[in-house]
This record gives C-alpha cells, structure tokens and sequence, in this order.
C-alpha cells in the first residue's frame, strides 16, 4: 500500500465509495459471505474484485483494520479521501444561499468524526473545517461510521481555526458555537443567513477564544442528570434544527 492509498471495511462504506466514485484499486471479499451488490457495482465501474480464503482474509485484515473492526468480510484499497483548501472552497460558495458549514474543535474521536459528517450529509451541511492539529484523522473508522460519506463529503483542513474563523467572518458567515450556559436556545430564529457551527468536544467543549469569536452562543436544553450530549448527537440536533427551518419558509 502506497501512503496515498488507505483501507476502508464494511459493506454499506464500500457500496457508498463505489457510487460516489471514489478511485478504489481493489475489494477483497472473505470466501462465503454475500456481497452480491457489491460484485454487480464493482464490474459496471471496472474493479477488480479478489475472493481470499478465511485464513488470507484475516491476515488482511488484521493488517490494516483496527482490531475492534467490522468489516462484515469486504475490504477495499483506495485513494486517501481529498481535503480542501479554505479560501479556495469559499472562493465557490455562494452566500446567497446561505450555506451551513461547521467547525470540530478537539473532536479526537473517529467514530464521533464520522457519525459528525453523517449527519451533516443528511442535513445539507456544506462542508467540515477541521485543524490539522489535535483533531481526529480521517481513517477507515471514520469512514465506516460515516456510512461511507468521508468518500464525498468536502473536509477542508485548516492549520488555525482562528485564523479560518476571521476569514469566514469576512465572508459573511456568522459564528454559531455551542455552551451549555449559553442564554439563546438551537431552535431560535438565527438560522437566516450564512452559519458556521462549532461543535466542541464532549469533555471541555470549544475553546474559550473561539468561543470569543462567537456570534451567537446556543444550548440544547436537558433534563436527565447527566450534563452533557455526545458531539455527534449535538451536531445531528442542530443541524437539522437548521433544516427544518430552512424547510419552513
């Protein structure tokens, strides 16, 4: 494997790469599981597809998946997922439209990163800034828990989320960030313009000076005893908080 190619597992990941495209040189199938959409996919986009016995299969997959993986015997080869340039990106949206992006600060947690594109997927988010530094990377965890969008789905990579905050603010987007003190409520009418979520980790939630450059701070109002969400149950609530009102007017 060449450091441009990585492994993704699990039939539903690798169904969703083979539609959206995604350069994939190789599927292994385990011998005697059912992978029959998976094998009609794979010969209309012209990919190779190799049946390994149990003992190879394993050995494969012991190699390149976590050990905690479940690949439901189908693992393929492809290109690492592309990232994005900030100012190039915004150089092709338009604000007319007034698009939904969202940040993850201190989002170290694969499976919480791709649950998080999951939902904005769904929800018609545009894209996800991530920092290049202390967040988690897009892996074939990632990519499994995202059902397979991690293929598609626009990551932009950004080396400062500060300095990406400014750049956005002088486009015209306004910074949503989530506290659980916050006054104004996620269902609040602030929807009606162009929105940069920012989801923080579930533990210190975002940092305290990109929670200054905040426009608007938001909670999700709880009763039970326990005092904070999963990030990506918080993020699914917002974002289709956001497109329900958008599906309003």
């Amino acid at each position: 494997m060449r450091e441009s190619e990585t492994y993704i597992y699990g039939k539903n990941s690798i169904i969703e790469a083979i539609k959206s495209d995604t350069e994939i040189q190789k599927i292994f199938i385990c011998y005697g599981v059912e992978a029959k959409n998976i094998l009609i996919l794979a010969k209309q986009k012209k990919i190779n597809c190799t049946v390994l016995d149990k003992n190879k299969f394993r050995e494969l997959e012991k190699k390149n998946c976590p050990t905690d993986a479940k690949t439901q015997g189908v693992i393929a080869l492809k290109q690492i997922v592309k990232t994005y340039d900030l100012v190039g990106f915004l150089e092709n949206i338009d604000l007319k439209k007034n698009p939904v992006l969202a940040i993850l600060d201190g989002i170290t947690d694969p499976q919480n990163l791709g649950a998080i594109v999951r939902s904005a997927e769904c929800a018609g988010v545009e894209a996800i800034i991530l920092p290049t530094k202390k967040s988690a990377m897009i892996t074939p965890t990632a990519i499994k828990s995202s059902a397979g969008a991690l293929n598609y789905f626009p990551i932009i990579q950004v080396n400062n989320l500060l300095v990406a905050i400014e750049k956005l603010k002088s486009k015209g987007f306004w910074i949503v960030g989530t506290e659980m003190k916050a006054k104004e409520n996620y269902y609040d009418k602030i929807y009606d313009k162009p929105i940069v979520v920012v989801i923080g980790s579930e533990g210190k939630g975002m940092g305290s000076a990109i929670q200054k450059h905040c426009d608007h701070l938001i909670k999700i109002n709880m009763v039970g005893k326990l005092d904070s969400l999963n990030a990506s149950v918080s993020a699914g609530i917002i974002f289709f908080e956001i497109l329900r009102q958008k599906s309003i007017k």
